[in-house]
Order: structure tokens, then sequence, then C-alpha cells
């Protein structure tokens, strides 16, 4: 499956083992799913594509809602910049579970730990009646130990740029530049020896030119070109403790 927000890649897209999404509901907007014939711009997936915006925010007035709840809470907020041209959406989500697990009966429970946190914010600017801009970034963190000496945690970090302009009114381009990021990390705790942090990153940039041409109220052709950069790093690990070693 390729999960994609606001044009970046989200390689792992939720919390707590998969009990929560990570995508905030507060600042999304519109979803598409593709199950087959999925179109080439996204390049191709095996299952499906979930293709999901964050909204823009209120231009307006100043606007928001929250929750709260026994083991996460979330918060999200659109403020003006320039009224009708500009505006800032951001949105928060953390969980507090921690006290769930000090009430269980097992000293091994007690000791665990299961946390996350993720933070959206998208900056919208309308340049003129033709053109407008959008700058979107993403973070999200987990922290999880059950029953071990292990800290297990990964975390995403998106950020893209989308300058949508109308040529005529024949012709719409949009350019997209976006960075996504992904890491994941093993943290094995020991008093004196055998630790050590264990780790991998992957990070991909793209940039796309889409170009759609309105022929008719029937008919319409959408092209473009886009190209992609990989880094991968496979994996490193580090000793930690006074006699940990490794060859």
């Amino acid at each position: 499956n390729l999960i994609l927000l606001d044009n970046n890649v989200i390689y792992n897209p939720t919390h707590f083992f998969g009990i929560f999404s990570g995508l905030n509901p507060f600042t999304s907007s519109s979803i598409n799913i593709y199950k087959g014939n999925i179109p080439v711009e996204f390049g191709g997936r095996l299952s499906s594509v979930f293709d999901i915006n964050t909204k823009d925010g209120n231009t307006s007035k100043f606007s928001g809602e929250a929750s709260i709840g026994p083991v996460m809470s979330n918060l999200a907020v659109e403020i003006p910049i320039i009224k009708e041209k500009s505006s800032l959406l951001m949105g928060v989500r953390s969980t507090y579970s921690d006290w769930v697990l000090k009430l269980l009966d097992s000293e091994s429970l007690k000791n665990s730990e299961a946390s996350f946190y993720d933070l959206v914010a998208k900056y919208y600017h309308k340049i003129n009646a033709s053109n407008s801009i959008r700058v979107t970034g993403y973070l999200s963190k987990d922290n999880f130990r059950v029953t071990s000496d292990s800290l297990y945690s990964y975390s995403n970090t998106l950020a893209s740029v989308n300058w949508e302009s109308e040529l005529n009114e024949k012709n719409r381009l949009n350019v997209i530049l976006a960075n996504s990021n992904y890491g994941f990390k093993i943290n094995f705790e020991k008093e004196k020896s055998g630790g050590f942090d264990l780790g991998y990153d992957i990070s991909e940039t793209e940039l796309k030119i889409k170009l759609k041409y309105l022929k008719s109220k029937k008919h319409k052709f959408d092209y473009g070109i886009s190209t992609k950069l990989y880094t991968v790093k496979p994996g490193d690990i580090n000793p930690i403790g006074e006699n940990s070693t490794f060859l």
C-alpha cells in the first residue's frame, strides 16, 4: 500500500501497535482510495493507494477544535495570517497511556512504556486569482517497551511545497517538491555490558510537475514528469556500556 499525505509518503501510518491512525482527523480534508487501476502518477503499487490531503486553514476567522480522552488528546487550530489570502493550520496529538500500564498487576508490564505524538502544520497563501502555494510539515514519533529491556522507537518526518497555477482557461499546472524520512531504532539497555543502539533510516525527495489540459466538459488530459532521489542507511549499531564491543 502507498499512503500519501499532501504528496508525501508515510512509511508507517499507525501509532500504538496499529491501534491508532498516524493521521490527525481534525486536520484532514479529503481522501482518494485507489484499489485498482492506479494512476501512473503514483508510480504503481501492488495493493492500493491512499491519497490523503490536509485542509486549508480558515482565512477569515480563528477557529479550532479539541478532544480529550483517557489515553490521548487532540488539538487543531486554524489561524488567519492575511485575511482572505493566507492561513496557518496546526494540529497536535499526544498520548499519556503510561499511567494505564502502572495500574496493572504484572510487575513487568508496570515497567513497560508506550507513547506517541504527532504534529502537522500547513501554510496556505493565495497569491492571486490564478496562483496559490501550500507548505505542509508533519512529524510523528512512537516509543514502546513491553516486558523487555529494549526500547523501540520510530519516526516519520515529512515536508512538501505545492505551487498551483491556472495558466489559462484550459491549462492547469502543479509543481510539487516533497521530502519524506522514516527512521527506526532499537535501544537495548544493560547496566555494564552488552547494550547497544541499532537503527536504520530511509529518505526520499521527489520533484513532480503535473499538468492538466481541459479539452472539453467531457474530456481532460493529465500529463507530467517526476524524479525521485532515495537515500538509504540500511543499519548502524553502536555499543553501550563499558565492556561492550562489536566485531
